[in-house]
């Protein structure tokens, strides 16, 4: 069974090809065998097309459309995807632009969970992918005293079964990992709790830790540099309340690895 594309949809999809072959530094067979699953011909007849129209295997269109991150409903194609053949869960970014935006990240001091750290969280349609992206900035002063500024960045994993956000990111080396259940609070606002996985240092030495953390937003605030955004919420406090409340619901479940972290919390539980 074959599937033709002509006209503007078949141009429409050449281009879309080409700009996502652009974003590799594989040669042209490279790519299409790694990254497109087809021949090379094959390859070369979808952004070179010798005539007005393409007719290709449906498998064979499909693996294209999954594998380079395109839309069937661009060029005109009522076909569906599985699910299984994007790396990012099989969505496309437009269902989902009630999650684009800025918002505040919010998670407990690593070392001894007393303070709140605040960092800003941006979300938008990927570039280069129909998928939605993300970057990170932190910057705060720890519970040492040291202050610390990291920037991270990435694509938007979904599970649309579970409405489950992964947001994997890397840094210099480092890879970690935050998860996230999105809330839709009516037309604008959205809540989002899960937690992260990262990098702690509390005996002198780096360990993997997991702290829960909640995502509220999107906020308008206008500043000069996303930066001016962050900052650290103390301890007795009336916002750190009303945020220890929010990440409540998922401490209840989740499993806090800092040992120090660990034991505040018992302890605070204990004396409630």
């Amino acid at each position: 069974m074959t599937t033709s594309l002509s006209g503007r949809h078949l141009v429409r999809f050449s281009a879309g090809l080409r700009a996502h072959r652009a974003t590799f530094s594989l040669n042209d067979a490279e790519y299409a065998d790694q990254i497109l699953k087809i021949s090379l011909n094959t390859f070369k007849k979808c952004v070179q097309p010798d005539s007005d129209t393409l007719s290709l295997k449906r498998h064979t269109l499909l693996n294209i459309l999954a594998n380079a991150g395109l839309n069937p409903r661009d060029y005109g194609l009522s076909i569906a995807l599985p699910s299984q053949s994007s790396p990012f869960g099989g969505y496309h970014a437009r269902d989902y632009d009630h999650l684009c935006g800025r918002f505040f990240l919010y998670r407990r001091s690593f070392l001894t969970a007393r303070n709140i750290t605040c960092s800003v969280l941006d979300i938008r349609p990927s570039e280069s992918h129909d998928c939605l992206a993300f970057s990170e900035l932190h910057y705060y002063v720890s519970d040492s005293g040291a202050r610390d500024e990291i920037h991270y960045s990435g694509y938007v994993h979904m599970n649309q079964e579970r409405n489950v956000l992964s947001m994997p990111a890397h840094f210099e080396g480092q890879v970690r990992l935050t998860l996230v259940q999105p809330e839709r609070l009516g037309k604008s606002k959205v809540k989002m709790r899960g937690a992260v996985l990262t990098f702690g240092n509390p005996k002198g030495y780096w360990q993997p830790t997991v702290s829960c953390v909640f995502v509220d937003g999107p906020v308008e605030v206008k500043v000069a540099h996303p930066r001016n955004l962050c900052r650290t919420i103390l301890e007795g406090s009336e916002e750190h309340a009303i945020l220890s409340a929010e990440m409540a619901r998922v401490e209840e479940h989740a499993t806090i690895m800092t040992p120090l972290m660990w034991a505040k919390l018992q302890a605070g539980a204990t004396v409630a």
